[in-house]
């Protein structure tokens, strides 16, 4: 009788055991659906990295401005060394990681189709407040910097990097 009682209980633990795994089985499939449909991992690409250059660089309009401005709003990071540029309207925070020392630097962005000025404000940095002008492309979700006037050699190394959407 004894036997019998061990052998039940053996084949109730492999049963509950298979009847686990089919459980997670079957909400690993479901959540692979859900990002599938409601993140768009389907290899569609969003508006703004599906734009060519070409169509950034044009200037005629107000509403064109407003369409460039909102494609540098949010927080990029750079994939050089992990600095942080948050951009919200005509303000920008960049944020420089150190071991040594955090520092922080703030100004003003000034934006004319694909051209950006940054003005830092305040700032104990070697640059100043002296303005720093760039060209940028947005090109597959990844922002590149050109300078086009800067006499700061710190912000030209720093805009040098590429920088992707956080």
């Amino acid at each position: 009788m004894c036997a019998k009682t061990r052998k039940l209980k053996t084949q109730k633990q492999k049963g509950s055991l298979l009847s686990i795994l089919l459980v997670f089985v079957i909400i690993a499939i479901f959540a692979a659906a859900v990002a599938y449909f409601f993140f768009d991992i389907g290899g569609k690409k969003d508006e703004a990295s599906a734009k060519s250059p070409a169509s950034i660089t044009k200037t005629p309009s107000k509403n064109q401005h407003a369409r460039t401005k909102n494609l540098l709003n949010g927080t990029w990071v750079s994939t050089s060394d992990g600095r942080m540029l948050e951009i919200h309207g005509i303000s920008f925070t960049m944020e420089l990681p150190s071991v040594s020392s955090h520092q922080i630097i703030k100004g003003e962005i000034h934006i004319t189709g694909n051209t950006v000025t940054f003005v830092y404000s305040g700032s104990k940095d070697k640059c100043g407040e002296n303005p720093g002008t760039y060209s940028f492309v947005i090109n597959n979700g990844s922002l590149h910097f050109s300078v086009k006037h800067d006499t700061c050699p710190v912000r030209k190394q720093i805009f040098s990097a590429t920088w992707e959407k956080f």
